[in-house]
């Protein structure tokens, strides 16, 4: 894993900003505000929505470290949006004409894992980053725990938030992740946390999600905020984004 600079500090995670500059604004201040010195993210800062370029400036001034997701690989390579909907390759195929070559470049360089204090980050999965697949079920969750070097493991791509157990006996269940209730992760037992997605919610819940995580004592919140949405399907219209990815803000969806 490549690792990247950090404080022993609790910190922010945030994942999935897919260029919502409206939803990344509410997160950070929600975040400065319960003092997360340190914030990390998960990919996908661009893709969908209408503010590509200030989301990379804001991540990259904001972020400890920064994964690449496949909507950030997609803006440099055209070879990964043939994997994607007709609504996201439009968008993406989009965006790459509104950042810059030096952004462009930033988005290239992004690594596929890193280390925070107490816990490693991927965009989608640590058993095989770049495949992007998506963890579902327990069974996915299971390979991804097996592929953890840590006892707790932060992803996101799936725009839906989850926190999965695995006992020391190689038991896995899904638990409740509950907005703004504090979670021990302590003990011998490990753990998948996807903190939802800033930008594009898909749990039928529209408001943007982030998390704060202690390594201290190994204790997790979730929050969800909600975020200026309108102004969100503004600049998906304004600059030429499908539609389809403005409405369906209004609906985590």
């Amino acid at each position: 894993m490549t690792n990247a600079p950090g404080s022993g500090a609790r910190y922010g995670i945030v994942a999935d900003v897919h260029s919502n500059l409206q939803a990344l604004e509410a997160v950070l201040a929600y975040l400065d505000a319960e003092g997360a010195g340190t914030i990390w993210c998960l990919g996908d800062v661009v893709g969908y929505g209408g503010d590509p370029s200030a989301c990379v400036t804001i991540v990259r001034s904001r972020c400890a470290g920064t994964l690449r997701g496949n909507h950030d690989v997609a803006a440099v390579d055209p070879r990964l949006r043939t994997w994607f909907n007709p609504h996201a390759r439009q968008a993406i195929e989009r965006q790459a004409e509104l950042l810059s070559e030096e952004e462009l470049a930033w988005l290239r360089s992004l690594p596929a894992t890193l280390e925070a204090p107490g816990a490693a980050l991927t965009h989608s999965g640590f058993a095989d980053p770049d495949a992007f697949d998506y963890v579902t079920t327990a069974r996915h969750a299971a390979a991804e725990l097996g592929s953890l070097n840590t006892r707790i493991g932060f992803y996101g791509h799936t725009h839906v938030p989850a926190l999965w157990r695995g006992d020391p006996d190689g038991g896995v269940e899904r638990l409740p992740l509950d907005e703004h209730e504090t979670v021990s992760l302590a003990g011998s037992d490990r753990w998948l946390v996807n903190p939802g997605a800033v930008g594009q919610p898909r749990d039928g819940d529209p408001r943007a999600a982030c998390a704060i995580f202690d390594p201290e004592d190994a204790t997790l919140r979730y929050a969800r905020l909600p975020y200026d949405v309108a102004g969100a399907q503004e600049a998906i219209a304004r600059t030429g984004m499908p539609s389809f990815e403005a409405a369906r803000l209004a609906h985590g969806l």
